[in-house]
């Protein structure tokens, strides 16, 4: 029923605007700390409450509740995942409010924690029989089995990790989330499946709050969360080849990181200036806004080339 998408974006919208105001009222500055490798460039956005992603997973939630196709499970479960990632990244959002150098949970229990989560929604979609095990490539396809559940729980891992570790700039994590929403929601269109548009409308609402200068960021809160809905809303459409494809940019951005983290551990000397790419842009001295714009452009790209593929 498209008619409901106008009308769940702006009651997000409206919802997520109102809530970021009475939030950023009532919120003192941020302690978390800016981290001392970054301090070159971020020193100015010390003390910038991390509220953002409570803000915008809020607004979904509550217009949500509204929506007469709350009980879908293209709206249910991607709304699960946005609660349960959100919990997680919170809960690391905390931990970074008494760490002095910027760093929350221990890499590897958080990584437990997102696996643990990303299991619980497998488990959640197979009792329903809401998973495909068979995985189209195109106009081939490929039987998993069970194979598909681990694939899939990589995939999660996937987009919540990469999300968050392109979150480094004002709203170049939303920005570039923005195009994959609406790749979701042609291809549900075009799949006659039943999908939401609170999460699109809360983003367009965060981003007013976070572009630069950012009054808020959106925290491990919200990248977990927006990285969480995005996969399982790919996983549900059974596109999950054209979705990954469309993250192009996020991929580039992990990868960096990962490529840093194994030749700094491997071999003793970093890549890249800096990891993720954003923040070695960012070093060697080109603006912030010029940074975001470009990627922000290049995932829309992504996003379009994925869709002319998927026909």
């Amino acid at each position: 029923m498209p008619d409901r998408y106008p009308i769940l974006l702006f009651s997000s919208f409206v919802a997520t605007f109102v809530l970021s105001k009475v939030l950023l009222s009532v919120t003192g500055k941020s302690k978390v700390a800016i981290k001392p490798e970054l301090m070159a460039t971020q020193a100015m956005k010390q003390g910038t409450p991390v509220l953002g992603g409570i803000a915008f997973c809020l607004g979904t939630l509550c217009i949500s509740l509204f929506d007469p196709f709350l009980g879908e499970p293209g709206v249910a479960y991607p709304l699960i995942a946005l609660l349960l990632f959100g919990l997680i990244g919170l809960l690391d959002d905390r931990m970074k409010l008494r760490s002095g150098n910027g760093d929350g949970l221990p890499s590897l229990f958080k990584l437990a924690l997102q696996a643990q989560g990303a299991l619980l929604l497998l488990i959640l979609l197979g009792r329903e029989a809401l998973i495909d095990t068979r995985l189209e490539i195109g106009s081939f396809g490929i039987e998993l089995s069970f194979a598909y559940y681990i694939f899939a729980c990589f995939y999660i891992l996937y987009f919540v990790n990469a999300v968050n570790i392109t979150d480094g700039l004002d709203a170049l994590a939303a920005g570039s989330s923005l195009p994959l929403l609406v790749l979701l929601l042609l291809l549900g269109n075009r799949s006659n499946g039943i999908a939401s548009t609170a999460l699109l409308g809360s983003l367009l609402a965060f981003l007013l709050f976070n572009r630069k200068p950012a009054k808020y960021f959106m925290g491990d809160c919200g990248s977990h969360a927006l990285g969480a809905y995005i996969a399982i809303s790919a996983l549900l459409m059974r596109f999950e080849v054209v979705v990954f494809l469309a993250s192009g940019l996020f991929l580039v951005e992990l990868a960096t990181s990962l490529i840093q983290i194994i030749s700094i551990r491997r071999f003793g000397r970093k890549v890249f200036t800096i990891a993720p790419l954003h923040h070695a842009y960012e070093l060697k001295g080109v603006a912030e806004g010029r940074i975001v714009t470009f990627f922000t452009l290049a995932s829309w790209a992504f996003a379009f080339v994925s869709l002319l593929i998927s026909r």
